[in-house]
Formats: structure tokens, C-alpha cells, sequence
């Protein structure tokens, strides 16, 4: 059957469509709630005020839209979740998280505006369409961290443990100076070792002076004295 929109319908149309529905759908759930009228040509004037107010409202308001979707995608939407080790959320991100954080910031959007498919399940930054107008539509930075602070996503995506990097840089520079340390520690032996070398060469060669010394002298007294030569 066709029929006329009233009001917005999800996945069907906004006010004043003109569109074709199944005969139980329109019965049972559109025309009792209001929702739609019969496609009648009386009812198609009616359509056609209805594109009319729908239109005149969309236009004094886009432009107030356009003003939140800049403002929505100026601003990172930041959502706090007990994580794993590996990144990983015990439960999920959903439409609602988001929409409860909007409310908080101060946009009132409705939860079927929110484009997120399906739920967020690991850690990391989000682009979420978020429908703020029916003719503006604001890509929303949605981040989810760990709230206690300890598992992050790097620059390159990947998933770090801090505490875990802290504790292997505090290891690496224990280990820096412990072998600064020994290095030190064998400089100072290689330059006791020479000095204590020098000083054996020196020790060694003023005994060589004086053992020659005392040679010369024994070698002298033991040389007999010349006889005076009678003329």
C-alpha cells in the first residue's frame, strides 16, 4: 500500500514521503501510531504541506547544524573502559556510551542518529558519523583508553603495556650501569698494572746501575799496581 509519512521513520522516510509500504506494516504499525496516512488524492495536498514545513525547518536550522557538526568534530570524544593486557574491553563501547557521552558535552542526539556499526570491543581511536541534521552529517572521533592508564595504543597502533616498558627501561639502564661500572673498574686495574710495571722497570734498572757500579770497582781493586820502570 502507499502511504504518507507524518514523521520520520527509520529506514523509510521523513515527513510528507510518499512511499510504498507492505499492507500489515501500514495497517498494523504506521497508520495506528500515527505514523502515516493513507495515499489518497486528498491526502497528497497534505503531502505536499508537509514537504513544504519540512523543508522551511531544515532550512532555518542547517545552519545552526553545520555550528555543531564543527564543533563535534573539533573535539576528540573521550570514553574510559577497564581493559586487558592486550587492549581489549571487558564488554563493549556501544551507540549508547556515545550518546550518554554527548549528553554530557552538552548534544542532545538521538541514539539512532549515532552511525556506529555495530560495538567498540578493543582499545584505540574511532570515527563515528553522527547524523546532527538530516542534511549535516559530523564525523565524531570517539577514543577509547583504559581508565586506568596503563595499557595504551602507540603511534604506529600498537598496543603497550607502560608499566611493562617502564620496568624493561628501568632494567636497560641498570644494566647500562652496571657494565659503565665494570668497564671503570677495569680501566682503573689496566692503570694500576702499568704503573706498577713502570715502577718495576725503574726498580730493575737502577739495580743493573748498581750491580755495574760495583763491578767497576771490585775490578778496580783487584788490578795490581804498576811498578815504577828504573832508567
Amino acid at each position: 500500500m502507499k502511504v504518507i509519512l507524518k514523521d520520520e521513520v527509520d529506514n523509510l522516510g521523513l515527513p510528507g514521503d510518499v512511499v510504498d509500504v507492505a499492507d500489515g506494516y501500514g495497517r498494523n504499525y504506521l497508520l495506528p501510531r500515527g505514523l502515516a496516512l493513507v495515499a489518497t488524492p486528498g491526502a497528497m495536498k497534505e503531502a505536499q504541506a508537509l514537504t513544504r514545513a519540512r523543508k522551511a525547518r531544515e532550512a532555518k536550522t542547517v545552519d545552526g547544524a553545520k555550528a555543531s557538526a564543527e564543533i563535534l568534530e573539533s573535539r576528540t570524544l573521550r570514553i574510559e573502559a577497564r581493559v586487558d593486557d592486550r587492549g581489549g574491553l571487558y564488554g563493549s563501547v556501544s551507540a549508547n556510551d556515545i550518546q550518554r557521552v554527548l549528553k554530557e558535552r552538552g548534544h542532545d542526539i538521538e541514539r539512532k542518529r549515532i552511525d556506529l556499526r555495530g560495538t567498540i570491543k578493543q582499545i584505540g581511536t574511532y570515527e563515528v558519523p553522527v547524523q546532527v541534521h538530516p542534511q549535516v552529517i559530523a564525523t565524531v572521533t570517539v577514543e577509547v583508553v583504559d581508565e586506568e592508564g596503563k595499557i595504551i595504543v602507540n603511534a604506529g597502533g600498537a598496543v603497550v603495556d607502560t608499566e611493562a616498558v617502564a620496568e624493561a627501561q628501568a632494567a636497560a639502564e641498570a644494566a647500562a650501569d652496571a657494565a659503565e661500572g665494570t668497564e671503570t673498574d677495569v680501566d682503573v686495574l689496566a692503570e694500576q698494572a702499568l704503573e706498577a710495571a713502570e715502577e718495576f722497570e725503574a726498580q730493575q734498572a737502577a739495580t743493573e746501575a748498581a750491580d755495574a757500579d760495583a763491578a767497576t770497582d771490585a775490578a778496580a781493586d783487584a788490578a795490581p799496581d804498576e811498578e815504577p820502570v828504573e832508567g
